[in-house]
């Protein structure tokens, strides 16, 4: 690796690229004895493993004790040591004690099908029951497995409801396993939440009381968020004794536009990924791609076959969702082998599936949080041989600002993974679901915690729920968990259909459908390119054709936000600050064409379709009238002042907390009658009833003015480009944007770190 890099320093066209280099180094394992059973320590050294990490005893112990436990340690760290050895114990000791693992995917879960079956116990009987599984398959399952390897959908839609075929293994149901934690925030974790609540309840009917053993990558708040998830206490293991080897990071920034620097245009991030790769696979190292996307994984995919002679070029391959099974775990195969020298991905090789032994990594920008950063760049060098992650840069404003401030990618603590088990959306139904399975009575207040009554109420004043014998019971039939999907909190989501074939191309949240699949919308898919010809909403489908168009389409939208609750407030520098609960309108009111290739305007249509309404979470900062004065901003650059900050301040919102600007939404406004000095903006949870993410914006508010203002004045173009001030997602068509302005109000307001 020394060699590689040193080349790419004397490379007068690579060096001017390599924002910062840092070498983390190699460390030490950490041993600590611990008492195992005799059958358990033969199993191990027929392993090769002599003896259990520091973090993975600890975690032994505490979960043989009883104890709820999240461990959080590094990729490759062994942490599902930490509940295989407490089930194979268990079920050595007492073969009738069962256990369910949560994984979030079924590729993961079959992989640690292996690792189960490695522990070669014979009594320790595991297996996976997905929508995979056939029927004859899940009879089998139920009557012989002790150890059910699943994922939250299928728990959630396939065995809760159904737990009447699974009295026997409830009743004897000891550990619950919760897999890759971190990826659990926002609306898909309090969707989960909800449903190991269930579960919870559901193993307390048939007498037993298990203990939960989550497992995660690097986050801020591993304790509150596992306590969340199961509303009880938990213990944490918040350590890595496993060795990891030297390992490189380079921080890759493509140049600037020589034509025209001040635009702030860069170079693509897929192009210069593409190139990156070609140069490590030359001097034979095994490497991997991680790409944002679909349509990405193809484009570096085919650059590189494109940049490399054809020995080399047919060792590389892609793989991503949307390919066959089969083909995905022949591509696992060659890789593990050797047989293959790299593999461009999406984020589905990011969990820990193994594939061998990788010596670099290459992220095509940066993953959204720290937890993905380190799983994506841990699967390089997943011994104690050195490696190599380098990070390209994109656009984005977060991106440039780590390019700028590499100390922030290495030292800042990683961010918060949050979700809002109170949300009333998803409370109100899992209260049915669980109301289905079981009546519903004031004690699971102990299980969905004391919004339960007011819930309750509700539901039944809508006829969702009645009283009938033992409590609260769901009288419509069949399961309503079918008809609650875990990803979304806005009601059933928009299937994009491919009309003259039928096939169903994808999915969209009913809240972002208008905006995306609006009719005449272009929609994108796997780099082929789709016009919208109708959105169905009582059908909850969108028709598409395939089409060659020189254009794409941005929607006009209009926006409204009313503070309904007041729930907390403060100064903040010279500015005021407050989070609450707010009613959010929007309607999309139109759309722009815009040509691909220089992006001009090629005209405006008008749409009419129906106002939004939802009740969500929010932060806000409201200016008064002195500060603009101080700041020499005049009333006509207020409205393009704020509308900066805003977007700037959404951009960086990722720091603090596990989203993306995609989650969250703004409104800047000169006047609101809702802030007491008239101006300011807003910043809102983007999911109906909110996820979680506006409480962490209100405490960490003082942070992220000082970074927004430290991106807005770092980058070099004049009037506001997309890694300072631009937005992609601006429903205003980032119309107006002052750049000078926002940073001379944000300077005026004198915010320090805290």
């Amino acid at each position: 690796m020394d060699r590689l890099i040193k080349e790419w320093i004397d490379d007068p066209d690579v060096a001017g690229r390599l924002a910062h280099i840092e070498i983390t180094p190699e460390r030490s394992p950490a041993y600590a004895d611990i008492e195992l059973s005799p059958g358990m320590r033969a199993r191990l050294d027929s392993l090769q493993i002599s003896g259990l990490y520091g973090h993975q005893a600890e975690a032994v112990e505490l979960v043989r004790g009883g104890n709820h436990t999240v461990v959080v340690a590094g990729t490759a760290s062994g942490k599902s040591m930490a509940y295989q050895i407490p089930i194979a114990e268990a079920i050595e000791e007492e073969p009738m004690s069962t256990a369910i693992a949560i994984y979030p995917t079924k590729a993961l879960a079959q992989d640690q099908l292996r690792g189960f079956s490695t522990l070669d116990y014979k009594k320790l009987v595991a297996a996976t029951y997905d929508g995979d599984t056939d029927r004859a398959q899940r009879t089998w399952v139920r009557k012989h497995a002790n150890v059910l390897l699943t994922n939250p959908d299928m728990l959630h839609v396939g065995i809760l409801p159904n737990h009447g075929r699974w009295a026997d293994f409830f009743h004897r149901l000891r550990f619950v396993v919760v897999d890759e934690m971190h990826m659990l925030r926002g609306v898909f974790g309090t969707h989960v939440s909800m449903t190991l609540r269930r579960l919870r309840r559901i193993a307390d009917h048939y007498g037993s009381q298990p203990t939960f053993v989550f497992t995660s990558a690097t986050i801020g708040n591993p304790d509150d968020l596992a306590s969340a998830l199961i509303g009880d206490e938990v213990e944490v293991v918040d350590r890595d004794d496993s060795p990891t080897g030297r390992k490189h990071w380079v921080l890759w920034n493509p140049p600037l536009d020589a034509d025209d620097p001040e635009s702030g245009d860069r170079g693509s991030p897929i192009a210069e990924s593409a190139e990156v790769m070609a140069r490590i696979v030359e001097h034979g190292h095994p490497t991997i791609v991680f790409a944002r996307s679909r349509k990405a994984t193809e484009l570096i995919y085919a650059r590189v076959r494109d940049r490399l002679p054809s020995a080399l070029a047919d060792r590389v391959a892609p793989y991503r969702g949307g390919y066959k099974a089969a083909d995905r775990r022949e591509t696992e195969r060659r890789l593990f082998s050797g047989e293959l020298i790299g593999v461009v991905t999406t984020n589905a090789l990011e969990l820990g599936i193994d594939i061998g032994g990788l010596e670099a990594a290459i992220l095509t920008t940066y993953p959204g949080t720290i937890a993905s950063l380190r799983q994506q760049a841990g699967r390089a060098g997943r011994s104690q041989a050195e490696s190599l992650a380098v990070l390209v840069g994109g656009s984005d404003a977060l991106d440039q600002y780590f390019m700028h401030h590499p100390e922030q990618l290495f030292s800042r603590a990683p961010e918060a993974g949050v979700i809002n088990p109170t949300n009333p959306l998803i409370l109100d139904g899992h209260l049915t679901c669980a109301a289905y399975e079981l009546p519903l009575q004031p004690s699971d207040r102990r299980f969905f915690g004391d919004h339960l009554e007011e819930a309750g109420a509700r539901l039944v004043a809508q006829g969702r729920l009645r009283l009938g014998a033992g409590g609260l019971i769901w009288g419509r039939g069949a399961s309503p968990a079918s008809g609650i999907g875990l990803r979304s909190s806005g009601g059933p989501p928009i299937s994009i259909i491919d009309g003259p074939r039928g096939e169903l191309l994808g999915t969209v949240g009913r809240t972002q459908a208008y905006g995306q699949v609006h009719e005449g919308a272009v929609y994108l898919h796997q780099g082929s390119t789709y016009l919208v010809h109708k959105l169905d909403l009582e059908r909850s489908e969108a028709r598409v054709s395939e089409e060659m168009l020189g254009y794409y389409t941005e929607p006009k939208e209009d926006k409204w936000i009313e503070v309904l609750e007041l729930s907390d407030h403060r100064p903040l520098g010279a500015v005021g600050l407050a989070h609450g609960r707010v009613q959010v309108e929007s309607q999309i009111t139109g759309f722009k064409r815009k040509s691909r290739r220089g992006g001009e305007n090629l005209g405006m249509e008008y749409l009419e379709l129906p106002t939004q309404s939802y009740e969500t979470q929010a932060f806000w900062f409201t200016v008064p009238d002195a500060l603009f004065e101080e700041a020499g901003i005049g009333p006509r650059e207020i409205p393009g002042t704020l509308h900066a900050a805003e977007h700037a301040a959404i951009g960086m919102m990722p720091l603090f907390a596990i989203c993306d600007r995609w989650d969250i939404g703004g409104i800047s406004t000169p006047f609101h009658p809702d802030l007491e000095a008239g101006a300011g903006w807003f910043i809102y949870d983007g999911h109906p009833g909110g996820s979680g993410i506006a409480p962490i914006g209100f405490d960490r508010a003082a942070d992220l003015l000082v970074a927004t203002l430290r991106v807005i004045d770092e980058c070099s173009c004049v009037s506001g480009c997309p890694s300072c001030v631009q937005s992609p997602k601006c429903g205003n068509f980032n119309d107006p944007l002052d750049k000078a302005g926002a940073a001379a109000l944000l300077r005026a307001a004198g915010v320090v770190s805290t």
